[in-house]
């Protein structure tokens, strides 16, 4: 597993105490309504995370059998304290690139902001095809732009003026950096999905301070292993970052646009 890939440590929990709640929820509220409206009965979610999508699934469609899968078993360990495997949520390690199902197993794939992370999208498209039952309907979302998640992008510009000549590049290189609506609709239509639809999706996030801002973005993403290769003591560094952002918020906690990018297709 690459390190633009790994949560480790206290990863997970910061990842699902700080930044989900700030900047997920109302994605995942939409997503899972999304994949709800065809009333599937068995449902695979892929690069699950803490299980933010899941939980919001399970609790609208609680009579739908979900397997929810992630490559980091961290990430997998924290999702089940909120919510415990059941006879209707399992919780299982799984490469998305590389499913350990059945054919035609499923009646519905989702994922929510994982699939940047996948080294091989054509290979996780056409796994998600090929456990799909006819019919079934891959749901998706990635975030948009950078300059669209105005959060994220105040990190950016704060870690950019503390390290001018070498600035981190995990956000650009990783989770903000699949946003072509032409792509994504191609690599879904070469893996054999049709009636591909793909749309922008819009929000703001929750309010939060700047220290929440910092700790959440440094410490509880991969961009900690980033930082962790000589760019000094990563508690340093997010100290900095709250401290400079602090500066910026004047003490008002701060709430900014969010923008994602969902798309779906038919297998």
């Amino acid at each position: 597993m690459s390190a633009d890939a790994a949560f480790t440590g206290s990863m997970p929990e910061l990842y699902d105490t700080i930044l989900v709640p700030m900047m997920f929820t109302d994605f995942a509220e939409d997503l899972a309504a999304e994949v709800a409206s065809i009333d599937p009965a068995d449902v695979l979610e892929t690069a699950a995370g803490t299980g933010v999508l899941t939980r919001e699934l399970h609790r609208i469609l609680p009579g739908a059998t979900i397997t929810a899968t992630d490559l980091n078993p961290a990430m997998l360990a924290q999702a089940a304290k909120s919510l415990p495997a059941s006879d209707s949520v399992r919780w299982q390690q799984a490469d998305a690139q590389a499913l350990p199902f059945e054919d035609a197993s499923f009646d519905a794939v989702m994922n929510q902001f994982g699939i940047m992370f996948f080294p091989d999208r054509h290979r996780a498209y056409a796994e998600a095809r090929r456990v799909l039952r006819p019919g079934g309907r891959l749901s998706a979302a990635v975030w948009g732009e950078l300059e669209d998640n105005e959060a994220s992008l105040l990190v950016e510009h704060t870690l950019r003026s503390l390290f001018p000549e070498r600035p981190p590049q995990f956000f650009r290189r990783v989770p903000f950096a699949y946003t072509d609506p032409e792509l994504i609709s191609s690599e879904l239509e070469g893996a054999g999905f049709s009636d591909v639809a793909v749309r922008t999706v819009e929000h703001r996030s929750a309010p939060a301070s700047a220290r929440d801002i910092a700790v959440s973005h440094l410490r509880g993403t991969p961009l900690a292993n980033e930082l962790s290769e000589g760019y000094g003591d990563p508690d340093k560094v997010t100290d900095e970052v709250a401290r400079l952002l602090e500066a910026r918020f004047r003490g008002v906690p701060f709430a900014g646009r969010t923008s994602a990018v969902f798309f779906t297709g038919v297998a």
